[in-house]
């Protein structure tokens, strides 16, 4: 499991980097003419089919111990998978964020209320449970849906939809829980000290603590984004 969690994270590494250079070149494409314009839309239209192939073929590589090129293959024909996961991620986090600010728009009001019926101004716990609980919905639940729907599809196709096995998966405490964790931990955790630097660092010294400390992050949010993968990927 070791092996094959090193050599997923590398491919994932790998692959984001990959998304990384082509959306650099997309920011510095100068839409001055129709020609840069086109130029543009194959840029976009390459991140979206080079994210779709690297995480379907990440995906089958945890199901079947697939090599390098089987992994490139796989995760071009399923890429259309990769963008129903997505979508359904999507669907989620808009949603979620409608609630999100129709509860703010809301909260003075519920406030009122509670004090009216409590006698107590302390309603900030009620607003913190509706915050965090939306939070989690967004993340780490659409997540667990969103991936364990690519795991089926990849699978076993997009008839493997027809039944709702899919969603009982997702749906299981002990998957997104894991996957909270693994997201905690190895992605949103490391994730804070992409500012920090310790005090006192010589100026020389700053490039190389940069380049180290983002480098840690990002092989972490690898080994993160792997195992949550190998999780999605069970069935």
């Amino acid at each position: 499991m070791t092996a094959r969690l090193a050599v997923i994270a590398s491919w994932l590494l790998g692959g984001h980097l990959v998304l990384l250079a082509i959306f650099w070149g997309l920011l510095t494409v100068p839409e001055s003419s129709v020609l840069m314009l086109g130029l543009s839309a194959v840029a976009v239209v390459a991140l979206v089919v080079v994210a779709a192939t690297i995480h379907a073929g990440a995906m089958a590589a945890w199901q079947h111990e697939n090599g390098l090129v089987r992994t490139l293959l796989t995760g071009i024909r399923h890429a259309p998978a990769f963008l129903l996961a997505a979508f359904l991620f999507w669907v989620i986090w808009v949603v979620t964020g409608w609630l999100l600010a129709w509860h703010a728009s809301v909260a003075g009001q519920i406030d009122a209320m509670l004090i009216v019926r409590t006698g107590s101004p302390r309603t900030g716990w009620l607003h913190a449970l509706v915050f965090w609980g939306l939070q989690f919905v967004r993340w780490p639940l659409a997540l667990t849906l969103s991936l364990t729907l690519l795991s089926a599809v990849v699978r076993g196709g997009f008839g493997a939809l027809r039944d709702t096995r899919w969603l009982r998966s997702a749906l299981r405490p002990a998957r997104w829980l894991l996957i909270t964790v693994w997201l905690l931990l190895l992605i949103v955790l490391p994730w804070q000290s992409v500012d920090w630097r310790p005090a006192g660092l010589a100026l020389a010294l700053e490039p190389w603590f940069v380049a180290v400390k983002l480098g840690l992050i990002a092989v972490a949010a690898a080994v993160g984004w792997a195992l949550i993968l190998r999780i999605a990927a069970r069935d």
